[in-house]
């Protein structure tokens, strides 16, 4: 017997922020901002299911940045986790905009401190509408970009314990 899959379309809405600067505190009003502007539907005929944030919203891009901007996540699957209690301001501010928008959120990615090995990798959280962190994802697939005169990085660089930006 055949298993009658069931799909509900969705909307989605992706976030484009544009240059993201040195400023973390204005990095994360700004993607709060508009987190809540695309969460509203605003000007469009539907209120998306999911939000998108882009990757490292929080932080400028680049291997040297990385360490700066640094956040402990602490998540473990299947274990509870007090996003109030967290030590990450993102995370923090990640839950609280997919609960008032009552929205799925995936939070793009920010640089994550593991505390237990030192080890900086680039993070991806997942939030419910509930403003509770269900996932994470640690990029896995490394790869160096080197454009002339715009950006050279090299994920795997010796002067950096990254595992993953």
């Amino acid at each position: 017997m055949a298993l009658k899959q069931s799909f509900r379309p969705f909307t989605l809405a992706f976030i484009q922020l544009g240059q993201v600067g040195a400023n973390k505190p204005d990095n994360l009003k700004h993607a709060r901002e508009m987190v809540l502007k695309a969460a509203s539907g605003q000007g469009h005929s539907k209120k998306p299911d999911l939000v998108v944030l882009p990757e490292c919203f929080n932080s400028p891009y680049g291997h040297v940045h990385f360490p700066v901007y640094a956040e402990s996540i602490g998540f473990t699957s299947g274990k509870p986790y007090d996003v109030s209690g967290s030590a990450s301001e993102s995370v923090r501010m990640l839950s609280s905009a997919a609960k008032e928008t009552k929205t799925w959120l995936i939070g793009g990615s920010i640089p994550e401190r593991d505390e237990q090995d030192g080890n900086i990798y680039n993070t991806c959280t997942v939030y419910n509408p509930e403003g509770e962190l269900v996932a994470t994802h640690r990029k896995v697939h490394l790869f160096d970009i080197d454009i002339p005169g715009k950006i050279k990085f090299k994920a795997k660089s010796p002067s950096t314990s990254q595992k993953s930006c």
